[in-house]
């Protein structure tokens, strides 16, 4: 799914909250008209909204991909798989045994959501990046080498997309 090319419709109504959904394959964001004067407030908020809405679309995909992962190449106890809003990492694993992926994973390729799956699943058995940590991950089959010079150019067209989502919200509002 691109989640850039989503058609996002924009309804102003007499509410207090604003809210997202997506029907069939269009974003409606309904959203308080006390808050069309406020542009920037408003986009910021179309902009949260609108990945709290993709990340719940695809969070049991998410669990379902990192449950198989972890069946395959490692079998480690974690609590629970997460999305958050991560534009400094792709993804982090709490000492709760909680995986947390960057936003920017929803839609990204299979090879990159993957190996940053596997990473963070590494990162139950070894909380730092040593040389047990990259013989877990090296286990995987994975090349970190290469898969980080992928996740580079896809973090590059990852936020260039981003930036022109963000000014068509601008321009919308």
């Amino acid at each position: 799914m691109d989640v850039f090319k989503i058609p996002l419709t924009l309804k102003m109504e007499p509410r207090k909250t604003i809210r997202a959904q997506l029907v069939g394959e269009e974003c409606i964001v309904q959203f308080p008209a006390a808050w069309a004067k406020r542009k920037k407030h408003l986009a910021t908020m179309i902009d949260r909204v609108y990945w709290h809405l993709m990340a719940q679309n695809d969070i049991e995909n998410l669990r379902k991909r990192v449950n198989q992962l972890n069946q395959i190449y490692f079998g480690f106890d974690y609590q629970d798989v997460h999305y958050h809003r991560q534009f400094g990492r792709w993804g982090s694993c709490s000492t709760l045994r909680n995986i947390n992926l960057s936003h920017r994973l929803i839609g990204a390729p299979e090879q990159i959501r993957d190996y940053v799956i596997l990473h963070e699943l590494a990162h139950l058995k070894q909380f730092n990046h040593g040389k047990e940590f990259w013989a877990l991950v090296n286990r995987t089959g994975y090349q970190p080498k290469m898969v980080r010079k992928e996740i580079a150019l896809y973090g590059q067209k990852w936020q260039n997309e981003y930036y022109q989502w963000c000014r068509r919200i601008l321009n919308v509002v």
